[in-house]
């Protein structure tokens, strides 16, 4: 008796598992991808030096009285 009430309960269980979706990829996320987007101004962290919108450390340069970014030829 207990073999005819095991056999279905297996069967149940192994449809159950088969059918379940656990192998997701994991999404992995690197600042490289990402594209960076327009950025206008800065931030004076000292003389000479300043940060952009993005973080990225950018070289000021005195131009007539105040400190702008310099502009690298591309």
């Amino acid at each position: 008796m207990k073999k005819l009430l095991w056999v279905p309960a297996v069967a149940m269980t192994l449809t159950l598992l088969i059918g379940a979706d656990i192998h997701r990829p994991a999404k992995v996320e690197t600042a490289a991808e990402e594209p960076k987007k327009a950025c206008y101004g800065y931030t004076i962290i000292e003389y000479g030096k300043g940060i952009d919108c993005h973080g990225d450390t950018i070289r000021l340069v005195k131009i007539n009285g105040i400190q702008e970014q310099l502009k690298e030829p591309s």
